[in-house]
């Protein structure tokens, strides 16, 4: 059996005379924090140069026709992004503005029965009530406090002992 291939052997390691055989590599990584690592042969720089004018030609690529066309679209996005904003700024005014009529058709809400109030003003009233209540417990912690001689009769007036 005859084999085709020459196996493993010992070659010289010489430096390459004809520059057609060089080989050149560019390599470029994004990392995950979002920074830039490059690394070329000969030099990376070097190697952008000569290939970004090698696909210009060959592709017939307009280097500025792609830069137009990346800064239509970063201004789409950016426009996109605003129309966003400005419809949520609409639907909060139209909030506003709805507040505000309702407020204005609440003009002195708490001489209404409760029954026609609506859950804002309820809560409100509620919330008035309690701070009353809770006002009304102090004043009356403290006269007791500072008088020991007054009594709470059946009525709402103090007597005194």
């Amino acid at each position: 059996m005859v084999r085709k291939n020459l196996g493993r052997r010992k070659i010289e390691i010489e430096k390459i005379k004809n520059q057609s055989n060089l080989q050149e590599i560019a390599i470029i990584v994004f990392s995950p924090g979002e920074k830039v690592y490059s690394f070329g042969n000969p030099n990376i720089n070097v190697l952008l140069v000569h290939f970004s004018g090698r696909i210009l030609r060959d592709n017939n690529t307009n280097l500025v026709e792609s830069n137009r066309k990346l800064y239509i679209q970063m201004l789409n996005d950016s426009l996109t992004e605003a129309m966003a904003e400005n419809e949520k700024e609409q639907k909060n005014k139209h909030s506003l503005v709805q507040n505000e009529r309702e407020n204005k058709n609440a003009e002195k809400w708490w001489e209404k029965s409760p029954k026609e109030l609506n859950l804002t003003q309820l809560t409100c009233l509620k919330h008035v009530l309690e701070d009353l209540k809770m006002k009304v417990d102090e004043i009356t912690s403290y006269v007791f406090q500072t008088n020991p001689n007054y009594h709470v009769g059946s009525s709402s007036n103090f007597i005194r002992k």
